[in-house]
């Protein structure tokens, strides 16, 4: 564990740290990690790795056995001329699908609140972007999580950023940033994209899969089909957004002759229709294929 003076000591301007705590009580510390700045975690297209930053021996070690183990990301920036805060929030669906959000914020945000969250981290405990920490002053506990007023984040924000960890093998949290340059007015949250932390194998896995980043490839899976004079629809579910679906056929499934027909659809949620004007044959088998 490092000393206290390997502690960064206040909060760098738009870090991001994950930090967790022991609600039962019986903890003795908090684990903290900086992420490094949100600039080279969001945004891009691709998901990040950031399993290298993460300790499971720091974790357990907080964790202790405990069934109120809580989890969560804060970060952002207070200046004369903007403010900004990012924060998460529990992702409860849409796993897999990363331009979609699985929570919501929909109130909006004050410049001043912005800066009373901020300024509420910045007697923390904070350690060096690319560490982490087992803190023994728990700042995370006295900063973040307690609602006492503008002397924590979730406090001085309304917004609380943790989420239960450790009773299941894997915790999605949705990240999302708001930026307020003017004093007098309110922003709306953006989502950003989603953290996930799986410790279901022996090799813990942290990651950031940003909300442009490409939906895993999947099987499509036919849900129902309907002809109306040539036109056959085909609709199919199980689909990953961003992804095109071919529609294909072939007139005997005795060593099949695959076709395409119609144009490719590019699946906007989980469901796509294709169509194929050119039913004229007796019989028509179709599937859906993913591209």
């Amino acid at each position: 564990m490092l000393s206290q003076s390997g502690f960064a000591q206040t909060l760098v301007a738009n870090d991001l740290y994950f930090g967790f705590e022991n609600q039962a009580g019986g903890g003795t510390e908090d684990y903290i990690i900086n992420l490094g700045p949100a600039a080279n975690i969001v945004g891009g297209s691709t998901v990040v790795d950031l399993s290298s930053l993460f300790s499971l021996s720091d974790f357990n070690a907080v964790l202790s056995g405990s069934s109120s183990m809580f989890g969560g990301v804060v970060g952002g920036l207070q200046s004369s001329g903007t403010a900004d805060i990012y924060l998460t929030q529990l992702r409860s669906s849409g796993v897999g699908i990363p331009s979609v959000p699985g929570s919501s914020i929909t109130s909006t945000i004050s410049r001043t609140t912005i800066n009373n969250a901020i300024s509420a981290l910045n007697p923390a405990n904070m350690p060096a972007a690319g560490s982490g920490i087992l803190d023994t002053t728990k700042s995370w506990e006295a900063y973040v999580e307690p609602t006492l007023g503008n002397t924590s984040f979730y406090g001085a924000s309304g917004f609380n950023p943790d989420s239960a960890a450790g009773l299941s093998p894997v915790l999605y949290e949705d990240l999302w940033y708001s930026v307020n340059g003017t004093l007098s007015s309110h922003s709306s949250f953006i989502y950003q994209g989603y953290f996930t932390l799986d410790l279901t194998g022996s090799n813990p896995v942290l990651t950031f899969t940003p909300k442009n980043a490409s939906a895993p490839l999947t099987a499509p899976v036919i849900i129902s089909v309907s002809k109306t004079g040539t036109t056959i629809t085909v609709v199919a579910n199980n689909a990953s957004p961003t992804h095109t679906y071919q529609l294909q056929y072939t007139t005997s499934l005795i060593n099949p002759s695959w076709s395409n027909v119609g144009s490719p659809q590019v699946a906007s949620a989980t469901t796509v229709t294709n169509t194929d004007t050119t039913a004229t044959d007796l019989h028509r088998f179709y599937r859906v294929m993913g591209q």
